[in-house]
Formats: C-alpha cells, structure tokens, sequence
C-alpha cells in the first residue's frame, strides 16, 4: 500500500485525513524549510503526497514579514518538489490543495474558467496551481489541483461559520461586512475528506472544485441563530466583496457521483443542541 505522506502538520484538513488514511503521515512544513533532508526516509520509494501547506488560515493578511509569507505559501512546496526529483522519489499522486479565491470575482465557477486572484493569498495559490502543474507534466506524475470553497467544521478556527458560533458562545460582538448579503458555498470538513480519499485513486483529474454547488448568505446563517432564539449581537460594516462565489460541481458529480453533502443548518442544530 502506497504510503501517503500529509504536508501541513497544523492544517484542520490534514488532520481530518491523517484520521482516515491509515497509511499516513503528517509532515510539518517548517521541519520542511529547516531540513534538507526531511523527506529522506522515502528516498526510492513510492508516495503519495497530499500538499496542505501555506500561510495559516488565521495569518492570510498579516503581511509583516514578507519572507516567512513567502516561505509558508510557496517556498516549502518548491522544496519538496526539489528534493523528490533529487533523490528519486516515486510520487505516485500528487494532490494540491488550492482554494477558491483562485476564480475572483466569479459567480459560478467552473474548471475551466480564467483564473483571476484579487488578492496575494489568490496570486500565490494560482503560483503554486502552475508549479505543481509544470512539475507533475515535466515528471509524467499524476496529479489533481483541487479548488476548495467555504470549508467549515473539524478544528476550524477561520470560518465564518465558526467565527459565528464563537460569538454566540461567548457573547461576543461579530463584525460583518455589508449587512451579510455575500453568498458563499460551505462545505463541511467531512464531505471534503471523502473527495480527497477517492482522489488519491483517481487517475487523469487535473482540476477539480470542492464545493456542494449551492450559495448560502452570512445573513441567511443569522437569522438560522435567531430564529432559534440565539441571539448574535452584530456589528455591520461596509466594504468590497464577491457578492457571491458558488462552486460547478458538473465534474465533482460526473466522477464521484457525489451529490449528497451536509447543510449548514444540520451542522448548526448539531453544534448548538437544537
């Protein structure tokens, strides 16, 4: 059995799938960047790699030091890369976990639609997109870039969603942006977990968003709180955002058949004993 190896010891997604893949490690990114020679054991042999490092979640605007930025959100992925073809290393698949914010302003976004980041968090993701790319096609290895919307649950400390239950949780005020009208396509860590498991056997899948297809608004999760008589107190802002982002899953259905994904809402009921 092909050994997995997990890079990005602290991401929520890594852990999730260190819990399921059975053969599996978790490779700490900054060992990667202390050490030549952190992936020396595997030296002639087959893995797989799953690539789960970047900037951490909660540090995607902090931008103080731009080199530790760079180092966290590229420099590591180009390290392996390096060391895998300098020690001849068999990657047997290759996955890259990419984000949505690849697509810009983009309602419906499809595979094969023009990427346009707005941001450097979105610029160094389509960088890493088109370093795996050159990499894997240059060394006949097989890949899978995967595009992940609004992920939510597990240890997740980012997400509005959580954001939105810690503020009910601890009577704290939650700032939101434009009243809550943008609409995003959440998806649950779990639902995430079981594409990822079928794309380490698939072959020839390039590109492949991760997402339910279907929006849902901040305001809409709120009223959900209020209606259930649990009151967040909202401080409003106003400023630019994609006022929607949802994600075409033609693909995601078309391979894996997947269609069943868990609401916002069930996940609500459940966190707040509804």
């Amino acid at each position: 059995m092909t050994k997995v190896v997990i890079i990005g010891k602290n991401s929520n997604l890594s852990k999730k799938l260190y819990s399921r893949i059975k053969n599996s490690t978790l490779v700490s990114s900054r060992d990667i960047l202390s050490s030549d020679d952190i992936f020396g054991n595997y030296e002639g042999t087959e893995i797989s790699i799953i690539f789960n490092n970047f900037q951490p979640a909660i540090k995607l605007n902090n931008i103080e030091n731009t080199t530790d930025y760079l180092m966290n959100s590229i420099f590591s992925t180009s390290k392996i890369l390096d060391f895998c073809k300098k020690k001849s290393i068999k990657i047997n698949k290759l996955i890259y976990t990419s984000s949505s914010s690849v697509y810009g302003n983009n309602i419906l976004c499809s595979e094969s639609d023009e990427l346009k980041p707005l941001n450097l968090h979105a610029s160094l993701k389509v960088a890493n997109e088109k370093l795996i790319e050159k990499f894997c096609l240059e060394n006949s290895i097989d890949y899978t870039i995967s595009r992940i919307f609004n992920m939510y649950g597990g240890e997740d400390k980012f997400s509005v969603i959580n954001k939105i239950i810690k503020a009910y949780k601890n009577q704290e005020e939650l700032t939101i942006v434009n009243n809550g009208n943008a609409i995003r396509d959440f998806i649950h860590i779990d639902d995430v977990v079981e594409i990822y498991l079928k794309i380490l056997n698939q072959k020839n899948l390039k590109v492949l968003n991760i997402g339910t297809g279907n929006g849902t608004s901040i305001k809409s999760i709120i009223d959900f709180f209020e209606k259930h008589n649990k009151i967040v107190e909202i401080n409003n802002i106003f400023a630019d955002e994609l006022k929607t982002s949802t994600a075409d899953i033609r693909l995601l259905y078309e391979v894996f058949n997947k269609e069943k994904f868990m609401r916002v809402e069930e996940y609500l009921k459940k966190e707040l004993h509804i």
